[in-house]
């Protein structure tokens, strides 16, 4: 917005607004499906989730997830983390800001993701596709809205890969590196806006 400082006082400042100027939306739709993990880590996801344009984040507990709340825990752990996404998002400049959803189990979160776009399982014990390969794929070449789905520091178990294939995910690999659940989240985040998301727009490029 483009506005004219209008009165000052102790309690604050009145703004008239003048004009408004759209600013470009991101070239990508990413929702992160994250399990959460033990500690503080989560509010490190969130936040750097956040920097990097994720629209919304589902967390959820995974069958080896360490951290076991009730629910006046997990109530009080979202209204946490979504503080952290409206600061991050000031920070970083977005003029919205990432929703983060109430934490479920794996099979609600399978069933509260978006039901278009390309669904996406890292795992560890996947051998035959790699991301790269995916995302580069021309049949793919128009996706705009990517769903990834992020494990517990033990990983998914192979019954819950299973059931993420029967509902649409893709399993692949993120090399032959075992990344951490934290490092994971944001790499894969940092790797879909490279090769989807925005365009170069930097002063003089």
């Amino acid at each position: 917005y483009e506005a004219v400082i209008g009165r000052q006082s102790a309690e604050g400042t009145e703004l008239e607004i003048t004009g408004r100027r759209r600013l470009p939306a991101s070239g990508i739709r990413v929702t992160l499906c994250q399990a959460v993990p033990k500690g503080e880590k989560m509010d490190g996801i969130v936040r750097h989730a956040t920097e990097l344009g994720v629209e919304r984040i589902v967390p959820f507990i995974a069958e080896r997830s360490v951290p076991r709340w009730s629910r006046e825990q997990f109530a009080h752990k979202r209204e946490r983390w979504q503080k952290i996404a409206v600061d991050a998002s000031r920070q970083s400049g977005r003029t919205d800001v990432p929703e983060v959803g109430e934490i479920v189990d794996f099979e609600r979160m399978l069933g509260a993701v978006p039901k278009c776009g390309l669904r996406l399982i890292p795992w560890e014990e996947e051998t035959a596709t790699g991301l790269r390969g995916v995302l580069r794929d021309p049949a793919r070449a128009g996706t705009t809205e990517f769903i990834l789905a992020i494990g517990p520091e033990g990983g998914f178990s192979v019954g819950e890969v299973d059931q993420a294939r029967q509902a649409g995910f893709l399993s692949v690999s993120l090399g032959r590196r075992v990344l951490r659940v934290e490092t994971a989240s944001l790499a894969v985040v940092a790797i879909l806006q490279y090769e989807k998301g925005d365009p170069e727009t930097a002063p003089g490029k």
